[in-house]
């Protein structure tokens, strides 16, 4: 009596992680990077020193972590999707319909985030890690919906390092154009466009050679 499934167990870990994140975040932005310590976090969340320490390994991964997808949870709507369909026509559409589902003050808190990271480079390693770790887990899905192999085929590999990069490129555009928050899933959607169709050289180009 009163012990609790392994389903709320990790809901209530997954609740203490985005806590922490999210603190995390709210006080660099109020602050910056460099005035913000792990004691300050973990008050700010309600939690221990040591709960922040055991949730993240430093406060840049802990920012990094702060509003972003679990990548089950994408993985799970990339196998929802039809079997027969590209992949990268997949994750274009749960991509962007991912940034339909935010309201635009979400988006504009993903902005300010993306500019602490043009701000402070030690932020930078962590979102390059959190990138390859989504990468490996789409590259397994790519390979198990195409019947390939990640360890003997080069098509799981360049599906999902294209869908990476499809998504760093529109989100990098987007952050250092200034460019509306509206316009982001244009961007990402463009992405995908452009790999599909073989990345054609744009018509207005200087031709060269």
């Amino acid at each position: 009596m009163g012990t609790e499934t392994p389903g709320l167990r990790e809901l209530k870990k997954q609740q203490t992680r985005e806590s922490i994140a999210d603190a995390a975040l709210d006080l660099t932005l109020e602050k910056g990077l460099e005035n913000v310590t792990i004691e300050e976090i973990a008050k700010v969340a309600f939690v221990s020193p040591r709960t922040v320490s055991n949730y993240f390994l430093c406060k840049e991964e802990a920012i990094v972590a702060a509003g972003t997808q679990p990548s089950r949870t994408l993985l799970g709507e990339f196998e929802d999707r039809p079997a027969g369909e590209h992949p990268l026509c997949s994750l274009r559409a749960l991509l962007s319909d991912f940034v339909v589902g935010h309201s635009p003050e979400e988006l504009e808190l993903s902005l300010r985030k993306m500019d602490l990271s043009l701000q402070y480079p030690s932020l930078r390693p962590f979102e390059t890690a959190r990138f390859d770790e989504l990468e490996e887990s789409l590259r397994e899905a790519i390979a198990t919906r195409t019947g390939t192999s990640v360890t003997t085929d080069l098509y799981p590999w360049l599906a999902a390092a294209a869908a990476i990069a499809a998504v760093k490129s529109a989100m990098q555009l987007w952050a250092t154009a200034a460019t509306s928050t509206h316009g982001l899933r244009e961007l990402i959607e463009e992405a995908f466009d452009q790999f599909s169709a073989g990345l054609p050289t744009p018509p207005n180009s200087v031709a060269t050679g």
